[in-house]
């Protein structure tokens, strides 16, 4: 398969769940649909991060430039980090989904959301 197309492919089916996220926070926000409000994001690859991060973004009413302004980089550097969010560290990631209200959590793979976070039981 060539390999232009796939990237395409896949960059076609992130904008469309951007667009679908965009949606679905505008419906939640005015309560249209309080039962289609997701508010767990499953992550399964790096690809995934930029149009998650550009959806959260958005959500939380901010610019490139005022969420720059907060992190202390360029709006430039920003926006490259959200086109590349699979490159950038954990503890950047983590300082970025604060900003915009987002707490990561972890969980083994199929295990039901829950609303429980007191931690590992070790």
């Amino acid at each position: 398969m060539n390999p232009r197309f796939t990237d395409f492919s896949l960059y076609l089916v992130l904008q469309i769940k951007l667009c679908i996220s965009e949606l679905q926070s505008t419906i939640c926000k005015l309560q249209l649909q309080p039962e289609i409000c997701m508010t767990n994001f499953p992550v399964r690859t790096a690809e995934q991060l930029p149009a998650l991060l550009q959806g959260f973004r958005k959500q939380a009413g901010l610019t490139q430039a005022a969420t720059a302004l907060r992190l202390g980089v360029t709006q430039q550097t920003l926006s490259a980090m959200e086109r590349n969010a699979d490159k950038i560290s954990a503890d950047r990631l983590l300082q970025v989904l604060n900003i915009f209200g987002v707490e990561l959590i972890l969980r083994q793979a199929g295990d039901p959301p829950s609303q429980n976070s007191s931690g590992p039981l070790w």
